[in-house]
């Protein structure tokens, strides 16, 4: 995932996802690429994203890239 970038996943249709670790938790967020690409540009890095924590239990999410549906 190092040298993925917003503009990278952007242009080849992908999203990206998080879900927490927690096993009493495991949630699942969506991240809006076209947000983040307004926020900090198309060459960030995915890899620069800092650890983040789960919004409602507090535990670490792992992030994934994610290729798009067949209705995407």
């Amino acid at each position: 995932m190092s040298d993925w970038t917003f503009g990278a996943l952007k242009a080849r249709n992908m999203a990206l996802e998080a879900y927490c670790q927690n096993a009493e938790c495991r949630r699942f967020f969506a991240f809006d690429v076209d947000a983040l690409i307004a926020s900090f540009g198309t060459d960030y890095l995915v890899a620069n994203i800092p650890q983040l924590e789960c919004q409602v239990c507090g535990g670490d999410l792992a992030i994934k890239l994610a290729l798009p549906g067949p209705d995407a």
